[in-house]
């Protein structure tokens, strides 16, 4: 029994661990995330900090470990190295991660001790808020991705940005700790306690009443059709001859059969079609102003409006032949019903190793190995503006529209959304290249959050994924039309010419798929989707978050620092509140 007892903790805090990584998308257990914390603050209530710091690894190594399992597939799929090897990685990266949790609890418990007037209730969601802020990731993760697709809980974000979801979901673990402590005692609950109900109650009862606000708004707003093409071709084929030809054949194929659903009255409407990154396979060069025509007598496969008119969005690679080595951009353009390119912008936060390399002017000795191993090192765009058609079609006729672009992973970051709402656009349009991870957890976590900008900037999100997931995100944070993920199927006419593949695909057709209006599917290879949706088009405007931004984390910030002493002063306040506090039991 002794020894049972010595173990318990350990066990609470990888509990916890569970309840956090099966909360999170895909898995449908979300309600758990609002008392996942728990077992965890159970088992450091009378913990040192010291103590309560290695608990708390505990709860993040699992709950990183069972979060992020795809991180092992796309290190052995495309990193093509050892299982043992990849999951060595995969360890390294989960107890990294898992740092978060051992913070949070080390701080919740250096609070106690030097704070214990300090309810618990303020001071988790504070060291929680505060530890997600400032700790480095590659890809930011917060607790909020819990709440991802559940709408009511996730409108304070419109204030707060995602840290405020993540207090609310410690602060009622923390409320149920203390009447569960109080049972325990058989002893009556602060009468305290009514303050953080009452704020959960009245947060969760204003979401209640802005998402119908929110939703009144959308319906009286002029509307676009948009169809989003994904193909659902993968990156590893590229290595066949004819790659290229047949990704971009299978998009035009797919951009022609939204053009004839509405024609023929399935779909109401069609004022746009997107794109998603890397759809485009070829270079484009910087300096074209149109899309490429045919030479006399044949066919120039880099030409991308072939057999369809409708203005398109679209990802690609462009390059600048002006530097000796070509520089390449990862690049969103639109393109009008004639071809006329109307605008470029190119992606600011670039992936490392993925897309640049650090310090890659500073090792020319290296660059010949860079090329030899594919690796890119693309440059970044410097600005973040919209892209604009002067006389977009709606329901209320011709009128301006402005999308402000994302490309792949900058629709997780709260301060580029901030970014491109401050340029003022009407409707956010994400390209994104997900291939890498096929039909895992990841592309349900990315989408869960990027639902955060929609709520953040009251903007419609077009979210184009080229194997999924593809979605309509709407200003509520709501999903609309969704395309699932999956992974790219092998292509059995992988060495076919692109005429001949282009005569095949010109009897497939889209059918619709049961029970997901608004969604096509192909009946060939590569099993494409057209995802269609009227979207509304929002006023631009600005809201408390997208003006003011992380206000909220930062004031948790500076009060956490302050608390664990991390900020000077500290000791002279203390000092200060021990003499005021002796002069009065003195007095009494």
């Amino acid at each position: 029994m002794h020894r049972l007892g010595k173990w318990f903790p350990w066990f609470m805090a990888a509990l916890s661990g569970v309840m956090w990584f099966t909360s999170c998308p895909p898995f449908p257990f979300w309600p758990m995330a609002w008392v996942a914390m728990l077992p965890l603050l159970w088992v450091i209530r009378d913990a040192t900090p010291r103590r309560a710091f290695h608990l708390g690894w505990v709860t993040g190594f699992v709950a990183a470990g069972g979060g992020f399992p795809w991180i092992t597939d796309l290190i052995i799929r495309h990193g093509h190295l050892p299982a043992v090897v990849a999951w060595f990685i995969y360890s390294l990266y989960t107890l990294y991660q898992g740092l978060i949790f051992a913070l949070i609890a080390w701080g919740v418990r250096r609070l106690a001790v030097d704070w214990p007037r300090v309810p618990l209730w303020v001071a988790v969601p504070g060291v929680s808020v505060a530890v997600e802020f400032v700790f480095p990731l590659v890809f930011p993760w917060y607790m909020a991705i819990t709440q991802g697709f559940v709408p009511t809980s996730i409108q304070i974000a419109e204030i707060t940005g995602p840290t405020g979801v993540t207090a609310l979901l410690v602060m009622s673990a923390s409320l149920v700790f203390e009447v569960v402590q109080a049972a325990r005692a058989r002893r009556r609950p602060s009468g305290w306690l009514a303050l953080p109900l009452a704020i959960l109650v009245a947060v969760l009862g204003w979401s209640s009443w802005r998402l119908g606000q929110v939703r009144s708004t959308m319906d009286g707003r002029p509307k676009m059709g948009v169809a989003m093409i994904q193909p659902n071709i993968g990156i590893n084929s590229g290595k066949t001859r004819y790659f290229g030809e047949h990704q971009i054949v299978v998009h035009q194929r797919l951009s022609q059969e939204a053009e004839r659903l509405a024609l023929t009255g399935a779909i109401p409407r069609l004022d746009l079609l997107v794109w998603s990154e890397s759809s485009y396979p070829y270079p484009m060069e910087r300096t074209r102003t149109s899309d490429y025509e045919d030479p006399p007598q044949r066919m120039d496969f880099r030409r991308i409006k072939r057999g369809f008119t409708t203005p398109l969005l679209m990802g690609a690679t462009t390059i600048s032949r002006e530097a000796e080595d070509a520089d390449a951009y990862n690049s969103a353009q639109l393109l009008d019903r004639e071809g006329r390119i109307l605008g470029r912008y190119d992606k600011n936060w670039l992936l490392v190793f993925g897309e640049y390399i650090p310090f890659y002017d500073y090792m020319p000795f290296l660059h010949d190995f860079f090329r030899s191993a594919n690796m890119s090192n693309m440059k970044r765009g410097t600005r973040m503006f919209t892209l604009d058609m002067a006389t977009a079609d709606t329901t209320a006729g011709p009128i301006p529209v402005r999308f402000g672009p994302l490309i792949c992973y900058e629709d997780i970051l709260p301060d580029f959304g901030r970014r491109a709402a401050k340029a003022g656009p009407n409707i956010l349009v994400n390209a994104t290249n997900d291939a890498w991870f096929g039909a895992t957890q990841e592309p349900w976590q990315h989408l869960a959050l990027a639902v955060f900008r929609s709520v953040e900037t009251r903007l419609p999100m077009v979210r184009n994924v080229n194997v999924g997931v593809s979605t309509f995100i709407q200003p509520t944070g709501e999903l609309g039309t969704t395309a699932p993920a999956q992974d790219p199927p092998v292509n059995p006419d992988a060495g076919l010419h692109p005429v001949r593949f282009m005569e095949s695909l010109e009897k497939a057709q889209v059918r619709p798929v049961d029970g997901s209006p608004g969604l096509f599917r192909l009946d060939v290879w590569p099993d494409g989707y057209v995802v269609y949706s009227l979207v509304p088009v929002m006023p631009a405007s600005e809201t408390f978050y997208v003006r003011f931004g992380d206000v909220f984390a930062w004031l948790c910030l500076l009060l956490t620092a302050f608390g664990v002493g991390f900020l000077p002063g500290r000791q002279r306040f203390l000092a200060l509140r021990e003499r005021f506090f002796r002069k009065g039991s003195r007095n009494a």
